[in-house]
């Protein structure tokens, strides 16, 4: 009864607050103070790893606390992953995932591609702050099914918020590569592993490794059914590519605008 009658007292004083326009500024000051107390920062586990993330805003806390709920996506993917593994994490925002995938590995190595400057400083401290730097690099530009200059749509440039995607009049400028590119010239290792999370971009992704995609064991991939349509495909297609070059299609999770794919290559690939 007495937390009932705190909780109707705390609501009152809420209420008040913001019918005398205080509310915004209260609630800044104590999400200051909660991440003060944390000292700015918050130890995240996921499969017996334990990862600390900076957390400089409400909205970056809310990321890294919750994983945006991609928890057993993370859990799957690092039950794939072998020690000596080359991992693309392609969307790599504030390394969610490939500050995990960098804790799994020994020899191998993670390569996080975030074209999003803000995120891609983000990546750094945190993957600095967690991972050993022979086992990560991180590459600035965005993955396609071509080569050469393109734009990013921006909707925040705040650490971890905001879809930023591919756009043809995206306000900033960015380079653009296919992944054969990068494993013809030497510039990475060819992937054993693929993490896409690229706002409906996925299957000009998965087409940029052209026969590459032979070699890898599993895709990891978030598909968003809307998203995809303005890249002219569909969440169908994308998987239906990935059959055809044949990887077997599960799925991981859903909601009610994107789900989780794993898609496990059926012919095998040898181990290193």
């Amino acid at each position: 009864m007495r937390d009932l009658e705190r909780w109707a007292a705390q609501s009152r004083l809420w209420n008040l607050c913001k019918q005398a326009g205080i509310a915004p500024a209260i609630a800044t000051l104590y999400w200051h103070a909660k991440l003060a107390l944390h000292l700015w920062s918050v130890p995240v586990t996921v499969g017996g790893y334990t990862v600390e993330f900076a957390t400089d805003s409400r909205t970056e806390y809310s990321r890294v606390t919750s994983l945006v709920g991609e928890q057993p996506v993370i859990e799957s993917l690092l039950n794939d992953v072998r020690e000596s593994d080359v991992v693309y994490d392609i969307g790599a925002n504030i390394g969610t995932h490939t500050c995990f995938v960098g804790k799994r590995l020994d020899s191998g190595v993670v390569v996080a591609f975030e074209p999003m400057p803000t995120n891609a400083i983000r990546l750094r401290h945190n993957l600095s702050a967690n991972v050993p730097v022979s086992r990560w690099d991180i590459a600035e530009f965005a993955l396609s099914d071509e080569d050469g200059a393109g734009s990013l749509a921006v909707e925040s440039r705040n650490y971890g918020e905001g879809k930023h995607a591919l756009s043809v009049d995206g306000e900033l400028e960015i380079d653009v590569f296919q992944g054969k590119t990068l494993v013809e010239t030497g510039r990475y290792p060819a992937p054993d592993i693929l993490k896409i999370d690229v706002e409906g971009a996925e299957l000009q992704v998965l087409r940029g490794f052209d026969d590459i995609l032979s070699d890898v064991r599993v895709v990891y991939a978030e598909l968003h059914h809307e998203l995809s349509e303005q890249y002219d495909t569909s969440t169908a297609e994308i998987e239906a590519y990935l059959r055809e070059h044949g990887f077997d299609v599960e799925r991981l999770s859903e909601r009610s605008d994107a789900y989780h794919i794993r898609a496990v290559n059926s012919r095998g690939t040898e181990p290193k």
